[in-house]
């Protein structure tokens, strides 16, 4: 039986102890405390509930986290490789322009003119090696903040599902609660009105029902 149809129940058993032509209701208190009784023991199932659906916030907000540090750090490893790969790049151009220049030295009688164009050779390959270095740099930037953005959008949707959650885990129990506290209410009321009767009356006129 469900806590709605033990509260249904624990309302007829006070509806059907009405005494006629008053406002004043005889009950069966031996039943009136067992439905109690089991009333108490279904609220923790009740509020179980609840607790699995906090719980489940909690698990997508733990799984966000875990994604958003996978990708931070594959967008790190990925950045260190490019930032390696052009370093080694711009030193095979220089290392290469660099004997290309030695040689020409080596093999023209005019020393100064190969001095000259080795100034040359080196001074175009170190600045191929920089802007080799630079746009690694800018590509590296940019892979880590696309990949903060990818982390940022994560964490606001596990956020706002999470909220989503609680305010419905929230809700139900407030609504679980505020129908038992509206429901026991009405129903202590009319025993509380049904005890009165009985100790307004003599002894003699009284008349146990059970």
């Amino acid at each position: 039986m469900s806590l709605e149809q033990r509260l249904e129940e624990l309302e007829s058993l006070v509806a059907s102890g009405r005494v006629p032509a008053t406002s004043r209701t005889l009950v069966n208190l031996d039943r009136f405390n067992a439905l109690m009784a089991e009333i108490r023991n279904d609220l923790p199932e009740e509020m179980n509930e609840s607790q699995a659906i906090i719980r489940q916030k909690e698990s997508v907000i733990k799984q966000a986290e875990i994604e958003a540090r996978r990708i931070r750090a594959y967008a790190d490893e990925e950045a260190t490789t490019i930032r390696e790969t052009a370093e080694e790049k711009a030193t095979t151009a220089v290392d290469t322009a660099s004997e290309k220049a030695s040689r020409m030295v080596q093999q023209t009688a005019v020393t100064a003119e190969a001095a000259r164009q080795a100034g040359e050779i080196v001074g175009e390959a170190e600045q191929r090696a920089a802007g080799i270095v630079e746009e690694a740099e800018a590509g590296a930037a940019q892979k880590i903040e696309e990949a903060e953005s990818r982390v940022g959008l994560m964490m606001n949707d596990a956020e706002a599902d999470a909220g989503n959650r609680r305010d419905g885990a929230d809700a139900y129990a407030s609504e679980v609660l505020f129908a038992l506290e509206e429901h026991v209410s009405g129903v202590l009321g009319k025993v509380r009105a049904g005890l009165d009767l009985l100790e307004s009356r003599s002894p003699s006129d009284t008349t146990a029902v059970r």
